[in-house]
């Protein structure tokens, strides 16, 4: 290995000097994955902007939807409908990433977890979403791509018998139809 190394240098050289290898700033790599940024589809961009992002995950969803979660954040107290600091902060990134692509709606989905009656519930979920939904807007997303919908306890991703099931179900998700 070590031998190859003088060799290697000495090839790169004389490649430079002819004219062989260009050293020019304007390689088609670079221009190629601007192009590729260009020319890619909203969702896969907006997905892509997210990733890096910690407490955020993204799956793709039937018609081009993309399915925000936030698993592991606290978004509300136990009967509340104040967004936690935390969860606000991963919604800013959201909004961020959402610039610059275009997208038909973003759709807020609120749940709650299953103590207390079902009425009350449901009321408390869609009160979630529009809590959400008013920040988004605050943040810079129009009303007319927004919709705010209440699923009550009826889609639960954790068992509603520990406290920390019920805090886990206790939660808003983003759908975003591209």
């Amino acid at each position: 290995m070590l031998r190859m190394l003088p060799l290697s240098a000495a090839v790169m050289v004389a490649l430079l000097s002819t004219g062989c290898v260009s050293t020019s700033k304007n390689d088609t790599s670079a221009s190629s994955a601007a192009v590729n940024a260009e020319t890619a589809k909203p969702q896969t961009v907006f997905a892509a902007r997210l990733q890096p992002v910690a407490g955020v995950t993204t799956a793709e969803l039937a018609d081009n939807r993309i399915k925000v979660s936030f698993p592991g954040i606290t978004a509300f107290s136990h009967d509340g409908a104040s967004i936690s600091d935390e969860l606000q902060r991963q919604l800013s990134a959201v909004v961020e990433s959402l610039k610059g692509t275009t997208y038909q709606n973003v759709t807020v989905l609120g749940h709650t977890d299953s103590s207390g009656q079902l009425a009350y519930n449901n009321k408390l979920s869609q009160q979630r979403a529009e809590q959400v939904m008013a920040f988004l807007q605050q943040q810079g997303l129009t009303a007319e791509q927004l919709v705010a919908e209440g699923r009550g306890p009826s889609e639960p991703i954790a068992d509603n018998k520990t406290a920390q099931g019920r805090a886990a179900n206790r939660r808003v998700e983003i759908e975003v139809a591209f």
